[in-house]
């Protein structure tokens, strides 16, 4: 986020927010997602030094009738805070990131605990766990992700067991969520009439919507388990064709180059593919207690330089696609061989730490949009999900260029991990996050693994909102429950009318709910879990107007 001015407390203060916390500091600021497609100018944003002035604030928001959104650092495209053209009327930002940062650990065997603020960045979290031997199994890949915004969506890597791994102790093969034992939240008092800080176990049932709240309550603290930290392997490939990686699965077992092999000897892959090349970047991390002969070791995360840009650079190539789309085959192909270059100088085979190995993405990697989803299905039909997927998004492409469109000029992305279990957390009884993408369907115990799909393209692309909504609701069809369903990844691009992402009635008022209420109890389904949001909020003072309308029943 960007400051636009900095007001000097107390001087205009009751100008702007009435009677306002003389003590607690504020500034206007620009709000912009991470591909810029939402932006709000001249929000004030607070930055509370204490929980007493964060409790100070969120009374004064209920009083003022305010809402109160917490921002980190807005690596976010969808409008859980802001819609797109909206006005500030009324909001009030909360930064954590300047007072509530500080991370301490509790050292012990097997498991550690670490005790994060949640304004901490994901990259700070990361070190200090690693000066202490400690790491995560999977961590989504930009380092400058608030710890806080992490647990609002439910961020995630990509990894499950290899085939004969023995998941360690402290480790998860599902989100970052998964590792909570507890955590510390601003919610509703009944009998003081106010909103205080309340401190919620894992084991307790009325913390579970809380988990992945989407940004609709605050957390300042949370602590999370953590195993001992792992060597880690990462080897790149760029000479793997698409269609054996994607292949059909009654070919897999002939086909030693399908993903689903390397996910059976490693567990832990991403497949980056651009349109119109024949081969993608495929990444795979596998445990390497001992540095193989033909790896580098890297003592520092972000080991691809190649995929960063100055700003100049990525102006040129976004004008070039926007003034001459038929260029986008051509510019494709020159994406994949600046991969393949860069790699054969720096990357292809590196080994460290966890923490070097699984932050990769700078800001100044290309601002693209992306749609987002997950697929729950049986390991064993992974290779079926993405050879279905894969098919698709060809045919879908070749169908709108046929007609002189060039809807996608980015990669197709694929992660697969492991679910938001109970078992996996050290804390018997534990529940699950309930609106979290990730979460298990009793119904189907046999759906253990989840196939994250994300298609990127630059924002402002021509007749990408078609190709988007074409493709979703294809995808709801073919995930239908027959043996696999889809849930939308909260942080991406979803509900896509002819025009634009997030307003697809349908998909929001009825799909989005069915995929958390299909195979649950009664009592944990969409609308029992919106009850309890709304029982630790009655006032809705942490929603947006887009949540209100997503959390509607």
């Amino acid at each position: 986020m960007h400051t636009e001015k900095q007001n000097n407390i107390p001087t205009n203060q009751s100008n702007d927010l009435p009677d306002f916390p003389k003590d607690v500091k504020w500034e206007f600021r620009e709000f912009k997602t991470w591909s810029s497609e939402i932006k709000v100018k001249h929000v004030p944003c607070c930055t509370p030094n204490s929980v007493e002035q964060v409790l100070e604030v969120v009374n004064w928001a209920k009083k003022q009738v305010y809402k109160v959104r917490p921002v980190g650092q807005s690596h976010n495209w969808s409008p859980l805070i802001f819609k797109s053209g909206a006005r500030a009327e009324k909001i009030l930002l909360m930064d954590l990131q300047p007072h509530f940062n500080q991370v301490s650990i509790e050292q012990s065997s097997p498991v550690s605990i670490v005790k994060a603020q949640t304004g901490v960045l994901m990259e700070t979290l990361m070190t200090t766990m690693e000066e202490h031997g400690l790491g995560f199994t999977a961590t989504p890949a930009p380092g400058d992700l608030t710890l806080g915004g992490v647990i609002a969506i439910g961020g995630h890597g990509t990894a499950i067991s290899a085939l004969n791994e023995k998941n360690e102790d402290g480790h998860t093969y599902g989100s970052v969520n998964n590792s909570i034992l507890s955590f510390s939240a601003v919610v509703w008092d009944e009998a003081s009439q106010q909103y205080i800080l309340k401190v919620f176990q894992r084991t307790d049932p009325d913390c579970a919507p809380l988990l992945t709240a989407l940004g609709s309550v605050l957390i300042l603290e949370a602590q999370l388990q953590a195993g001992k930290n792992q060597r880690l392997r990462c080897e790149s490939f760029t000479d793997i064709p698409a269609k054996e990686l994607f292949s059909p699965p009654q070919y897999t077992e002939i086909n030693k180059q399908a993903i689903s092999h390397f996910l059976d000897k490693s567990g832990r892959i991403e497949v980056i593919l651009f349109p119109f090349t024949e081969k993608p970047w495929l990444k795979v991390w596998s445990l390497s207690p001992e540095k193989p002969d033909s790896s580098v070791e890297v003592t520092a995360p972000y080991n691809y330089p190649f995929t960063e840009l100055t700003e100049m650079e990525e102006k040129i190539f976004i004008n070039q696609l926007h003034n001459d789309p038929s260029s986008t085959p051509k510019i494709c192909k020159t994406e994949y061989n600046t991969v393949d270059e860069g790699l054969s100088s720096q990357g292809k085979d590196i080994w460290g730490w966890s923490k070097n190995l699984l932050l990769y993405i700078k800001p100044n990697t290309l601002h693209v949009t992306a749609n987002g989803y997950v697929v729950l299905t049986r390991r064993a039909d992974v290779q079926r999900v993405l050879n279905v997927f894969y098919t698709k998004w060809g045919a879908l492409l070749k169908e709108f260029t046929d007609n002189g469109k060039y809807p996608i000029n980015g990669p197709l992305e694929v992660r697969v991990t492991g679910l938001d279990t109970p078992a996996e957390v050290v804390h018997k009884d534990a529940v699950i996050p309930r609106l979290s993408p990730l979460r298990p369907r009793p119904d189907k115990p046999e759906w253990d693994t989840a196939v994250w799909l994300d298609i990127l393209t630059l924002p402002e692309t021509d007749y990408a909102a078609d190709f988007m909504r074409e493709f979703e609701q294809w995808l709801f069809q073919e995930f239908n429950g027959t043996y696999a369903s889809a849930r939308v990844e909260w942080s991406k691009g979803w509900a896509y009318s002819e025009d634009a992402a997030w307003e697809d009635e349908d998909v929001l008022t009825k799909k989005i709910p069915a995929s958390f209420t299909d195979g649950q109890p009664t009592d944990s389904n969409w609308a029992a879990t919106i009850s309890l949001l709304n029982k630790h909020d009655p006032h809705h003072i942490f929603r947006s107007t887009f949540l209100n309308k997503l959390f509607s029943i």
